[in-house]
């Protein structure tokens, strides 16, 4: 069933760029709105909140743009995340936009040889359990995702985090049903992993204990897929430096 779009659609929901011989398509999967308390949230909050005063932002929720990657990289296409997907019970229509935008830009999921994931959020594994996806991927899919990342998901703990009521048990129920899902598809790696010519994923750690970066690099310039690493989180400011925790 295909829902309505929001009104992100007023701009662009996916741009294009070339990496020497590779391609890549940055596609929108919507946005989610964030509590600004989750934003550096060992911040005094008077200080957060004149932050998001100095930035023009507003002080109750700030909105999360959430973005995938598509790489083609010799006979590869490789999908670099894959969005959050649709839960009824988030109540998030403005996200969970990944595989209607995909069909837009003409994508046949079936083409999609390989899926790299930075972390297993369910913002960015959703995308590929939405009902009737599965059936639609390429039937040698290859899912690379640190070690490290799947050993977390297999019993995660949040007792050292902060989330709003709610976030950990859709966290848990997200990698759960992923896990279940797509272990068959599961490839591990330790730290470093070539998933195709050019196409090179780090393990670094820090927003979960496996996250990953991908850097491409074919040409003269590497290319950093750095929303990987969840950037909008590092809060830039005099006394105030602080990174999301999640």
């Amino acid at each position: 069933m295909r829902r309505s779009q929001g009104p992100e659609e007023a701009v662009p929901s996916r741009y294009a760029l070339r990496i020497g011989e590779i391609d890549v398509l940055v596609v929108s999967d919507g946005v989610l709105p964030l509590p600004t308390a989750m934003l550096a949230h060992n911040a005094e909050p008077a200080a957060r909140a004149a932050w998001l005063e100095d930035m023009f932002l507003p002080p109750d929720a700030f909105d999360w743009p959430l973005n995938a990657v598509l790489v083609r990289s010799g006979e590869q296409a490789i999908l670099i995340d894959a969005g959050l997907g649709f839960d009824s019970d988030l109540h998030l229509p403005r996200a969970g936009q990944l595989v209607l935008r995909l069909e837009a830009a003409g994508i046949d999921l079936a083409s999609v040889t390989d899926v790299v994931l930075t972390h297993m959020h369910m913002d960015h594994i959703g995308g590929l359990l939405v009902d009737g996806v599965k059936n639609r991927l390429h039937p040698d899919l290859r899912i690379h995702v640190a070690a490290a990342e799947v050993e977390f998901w297999q019993n995660p703990d949040f007792s050292q985090t902060a989330m709003p009521p709610g976030f950990p048990d859709a966290l848990r129920a997200a990698a759960k049903r992923f896990m279940n899902d797509y272990s068959k598809e599961l490839r591990p790696f330790d730290e470093k992993h070539t998933v195709a010519p050019g196409v090179v994923v780090y393990r670094t750690g820090g927003h979960t204990p496996g996250h990953s970066v991908v850097r491409l690099a074919s040409g003269k310039d590497p290319f950093d897929v750095r929303w990987g690493c969840c950037v909008p989180g590092w809060i830039r400011a005099t006394r105030l430096a602080q990174r999301l925790r999640a």
